[in-house]
């Protein structure tokens, strides 16, 4: 029988749910008890009172990703069934240091008891969660998955694969029973490939296969076989990329073997498709986090009420619950955009979102106003995917072809650097958002027989589909190839030509995961954010920015049942707010926004501090000539959108 390439349980959110891991922790939270506290902690109940309450705060002393949360939880309720333990973020979330992850409330004996033990499980699991991010980081670029292997600390195996999940990777086999992987030891015992193949497949026909190999010559024997997957192991980059050109995409391909966050890159640009890394589980180093007993408040509340009238603080949607709690506006790109051109009275503007949202903002501000951003590391790794000089250089090989300025309209998404929405104000055309896209298109199309978009591919796409224009007339233009990599008559022939951009964040939602979904909840409706692959936005029940998937859930009836592509933040704020739903994330590894999430309340707390001392901390400004031109293009995008 054929075997399916993506295995069911590789997409199905049974792999992470908060009961497994709890389930499964139970009894190591049993022996580090035993092996811990035994008939008590004999400092704390010398030291203090029984009936003395405590609060604690558990928070990040270096940035990375938090996993383990259920299972602190499961430890302190264990150890002080009073114990009060409230988790501030998700698990899978970024944080950076100062973060507030997690309060507890309760008896200070078994506060002070579990204390230890929580923070070991937490502090190993982020750790694994936060190096995969950094793997998963270093191939964000490209299609490829990173995959964790069966490396991991005896006993530990569901909790460490799942804060592999948490950091945004996916999970090889979980045992020796749930797919086969022949590998050299079977294959030199059985006398060969083929005959440890098909030993394989006549022994359990219902099981994926994955065969090891170690040559190309190899390779060509086991791309004529049955199997789900090759391993490619410990080859080098040139021989790498020679097995991706002969397999030609008949089998996927997994590279095994030197693999770190120094080589991960070159690997994955080879063109395989999975990376596996041993080093995710058994190499990690703990994540450092401290339980202090604290009733510190937040400075943000009096620093906003000393400052008053004068100051404004925008957040965008992705932003997490303890930062966007003090914005006087939140909203998409688009609604921000219009909320900053309407702050005419406020001497300050601080941005919580990324440093393209906080420029738009300084162009649409009005005379003596400042704009600021608690972090000038908040970039967007999507407004990085098209520069000023490779937009220009496709302009003119445009224009070696077409009438360009009477042909050719040009559209930036607003995920995009001001000199792009400048080059956009110059040349006719405007700014959009995944609000006002189609909107925008319509109004160039009219103009203009031609589109040129830039960055975001899925977006453009998307929307160009919407709205009827065949696949045929749209093409993807490679800046890195001349012409886009085109002839001359497909350009001319073509209505919609995409950039080669994309989001990381809404990339990682794939086709299985919708069909997963379906066929776990019946009566789910899928409903993603316009910048996921056309793959996902054609299986979706609806696709729509940020505010417009806020809007239909706070439509629906108790009982509805969502499944949401876009970053994880909103969705878990969603799901907060509307318990009487199940609402869920169509990704079952967390769809994170790492620059997003570079915005921290200390850093918040810092600029507003600056500014009750008259001091501007990280102003954001804008040349005079880009800023005027990038309004012209940003004005036109607010026209359309009436």
């Amino acid at each position: 029988m054929k075997r399916e390439d993506v295995r069911r349980e590789d997409v199905r959110r049974e792999d992470v749910r908060r009961e497994d891991v709890v389930e499964a922790a139970g009894p190591l939270i049993e022996l580090a008890i035993a092996e811990d506290i035994g008939p008590g902690d004999a400092t704390s109940e010398a030291v203090l009172p029984a009936e003395l309450e405590l609060h604690a705060r558990i928070v990040a002393k270096e940035a990375g990703v938090v996993a383990g949360l259920p299972v602190a939880e499961a430890i302190f309720s264990r150890v002080g069934p009073a114990l009060r333990f409230t988790a501030r973020v998700q698990d899978g979330a970024w944080v950076e240091p100062g973060d507030l992850v997690a309060e507890v409330v309760g008896p200070g004996w078994g506060m002070l008891a579990a204390e230890r033990i929580a923070l070991n499980f937490l502090q190993r699991l982020s750790g694994i969660a936060t190096l995969t991010r950094a793997f998963v980081d270093g191939v964000a670029d490209t299609d490829v998955t990173i995959l964790d292997t069966r490396k991991t600390h005896p006993g530990y195996r569901v909790l460490e694969k799942y804060a592999v999940r948490m950091g945004g990777g996916q999970n090889h086999r979980m045992s020796l029973h749930d797919m086969m992987m022949v590998k050299d030891n079977h294959i030199d015992a059985a006398g060969g490939i083929t005959a440890a193949v098909e030993r394989a497949c006549s022994a359990h026909p219902d099981l994926p296969i994955e065969v090891e190999v170690r040559t190309l010559d190899e390779l060509r024997e086991a791309l004529g076989l049955d199997v789900n997957r090759i391993m490619l192991d410990n080859m080098g980059l040139d021989e790498m990329r020679e097995a991706v050109r002969i397999s030609a995409g008949r089998v996927k391909l997994e590279a095994s073997g030197n693999v770190n966050l120094e080589t991960v890159a070159a690997i994955a640009a080879t063109g395989v498709d999975y990376i596996s890394v041993g080093a995710l589980t058994h190499s990690a180093p703990a994540l450092d986090l401290s339980m202090k007993i604290s009733n510190l408040q937040s400075p943000i509340p009096a620093l906003k009420s000393q400052l008053g009238d004068s100051l404004v603080i925008l957040g965008h949607h992705y932003q997490k619950d303890g930062v966007i709690q003090f914005a006087d506006f939140r909203g998409d790109s688009l609604k921000l955009a219009r909320d900053a051109a309407k702050c005419r009275e406020a001497k300050y503007i601080v941005f919580c979102g990324v440093h393209f949202m906080a420029e738009t903002a300084a162009i649409l501000a009005q005379p003596g106003q400042t704009v600021l951003i608690p972090d000038r590391e908040a970039g967007c790794p999507l407004a990085a995917m098209a520069d000023l000089e490779d937009v220009e250089r496709a302009w003119a090989q445009l224009g070696e072809v077409l009438d360009v300025e009477s042909d050719v309209m040009p559209i930036t998404y607003v995920n995009s650097a001001t000199a792009l929405k400048a080059f956009c104000g110059r040349h006719g055309g405007l700014v959009c958002t995944s609000s006002n896209a189609q909107a925008a298109l319509t109004w160039a199309l009219e103009r203009r027989p031609r589109v040129l978009f830039f960055p975001d591919q899925h977006l453009g796409r998307n929307t160009a589909k919407r709205m009827g224009i065949p696949l045929a007339e749209m093409l993807l233009w490679n800046p890195s190839r001349p012409f886009g990599g085109h002839e001359t008559a497909a350009l001319q022939k073509a209505r919609i030509l995409l950039w080669r951009g994309f989001c990381s964040t809404h990339q990682r939602f794939l086709p299985e995961h919708v069909m997963a979904w379906r066929e776990r909840e019946p009566g789910i409706r899928v409903i993603v954010h316009p910048e996921c692959m056309m793959e996902v936005a054609d299986l979706a029940d609806e696709a729509g920015s940020t505010a417009y998937i806020i809007r239909r859930v706070e439509e629906s009836s108790p009982g509805a049942k969502w499944a949401i592509g876009t970053e994880f933040n909103l969705v878990n704020r969603l799901k907060e707010e509307h318990p009487e739903q199940f609402i869920v994330s169509l990704s079952p590894e967390p769809s994170y926004c790492r620059t997003m999430n570079l915005i921290t309340p200390d850093k918040l707390a810092r600029v507003l501090e600056g500014l009750g001392q008259g001091k501007v901390v990280n102003p954001v400004t804008v040349p005079p000539d880009v800023a005027r031109d990038a309004q012209v293009a940003l004005e036109r995008m607010l026209e359309v959108s009436q």
